[in-house]
């Protein structure tokens, strides 16, 4: 994926390796590279004014060692795709489909398995760091809490938070343990979210919205951050976002949801995109004229004979209205796979 020219990388660190970094959430030998795999998943909220569905039979592969992105516009159903990893979605959500994860389907897993494999395997970078610190309980305690599963004596967990902080570029990190997060600015604090998102030395990290509220330089910063995280580490990373240009320069792999679909993914989504609402939604940025699309999302839940795009699509044909289009992959980008009928 090429870079956009607003942000910058450098040499990246050696990241902090815990003693269960080749073992699973299981206790394992940890051999097979663990991809991530989605087969038909679908979300349905139980509501009272009945049954929505916020991602509709996602199918998607997710490489470790890799940046995979997904973008869309608000109420696309990404965040609520990432959350359904980590077995963290309320319970009036009904899951269908599989995740696939080292021979399991995530979604047979008990309250117990999540609990043992959300930091240990998938660690979680959440948004809006102003609401996932507690801001009267001291960041130290609160970095220790992302250990809590590790048999290691309190000394020991202290000297590898410590370690990790100061590769995260705290000059100070056994000070920074015992401030508090109104203490920090929001670039700190974000670096702090993503010491507690790697700490346990997971397989995967999930990051949803890491960008979202950010100046430009803490976005950079962010940008450069996630990188550091995962350089060298053996690990994959899930950036979930809207910020189309942090994930250009981030990421290998792009895809785009849209109404709770998949329409495209692979390495040159952004650069140089087949499906006609990845095409519109980067004409909509600013350094591209700020053209809009016609018409506007569907309501949350919309159910759809066809392409979720079709009302809104400038090349719709009369069976996009009354048929799902195909995975197919453009014959001139190979590497593309779209949900199109003017590639099936």
């Amino acid at each position: 994926m090429t870079a956009s020219s607003h942000f910058h990388t450098k040499e990246p660190i050696q990241p902090v390796m815990t003693p269960e970094a080749a073992t699973d959430a299981h206790g394992e030998a940890a051999t097979d590279p663990p991809h991530l795999t989605l087969d038909a998943l679908a979300v349905d909220f139980h509501l009272a004014t009945g049954p929505v569905r916020a991602v509709n039979g996602a199918s998607l592969t997710f490489h470790h060692g890799t940046i995979h992105g997904i973008v869309g516009e608000s109420g696309c159903g990404k965040s609520v795709l990432g959350l359904s990893l980590l077995g963290l979605l309320p319970p009036y959500a009904a899951v269908t489909g599989r995740i696939h994860y080292r021979g399991q389907n995530l979604l047979q897993c008990r309250e117990r398995d999540f609990r043992r494999l959300r930091g240990r395997s998938i660690g979680l970078i959440p948004q809006s760091p102003q609401d996932s610190l507690n801001p009267v309980v001291p960041l130290g305690r609160q970095l220790l809490d992302a250990l809590w599963h590790h048999a290691l004596p309190r000394s020991e967990k202290q000297s590898l938070l410590c370690r990790l902080l100061n590769q995260l570029g705290f000059s100070s990190p056994a000070s920074l343990m015992q401030a508090y997060a109104f203490q920090l600015s929001g670039g700190m604090q974000q670096r702090v979210l993503a010491a507690m998102g790697v700490a346990a030395d997971p397989a995967w990290i999930l990051a949803d919205e890491p960008t979202k509220g950010l100046d430009q330089i803490s976005k950079e910063q962010t940008v450069q951050l996630l990188k550091t995280v995962t350089a060298q580490s053996r690990r994959g990373l899930i950036v979930i976002t809207h910020d189309l240009p942090m994930a250009a320069a981030l990421c290998d792999q792009v895809s785009v949801m849209y109404a709770g679909e998949m329409l495209e993914t692979g390495p040159h989504t952004l650069t140089t995109p087949c499906h006609p609402y990845t095409r519109g939604l980067l004409a909509s940025l600013p350094e591209k004229g700020f053209q809009p699309m016609a018409g506007k999302p569907p309501a949350l839940g919309t159910r759809f004979t066809g392409c979720a795009f079709s009302s809104r699509c400038p090349a719709a044909m009369a069976r996009c209205q009354t048929q799902k289009p195909p995975e197919s992959r453009p014959k001139d980008a190979p590497r593309q796979k779209v949900r199109c009928f003017l590639y099936a």
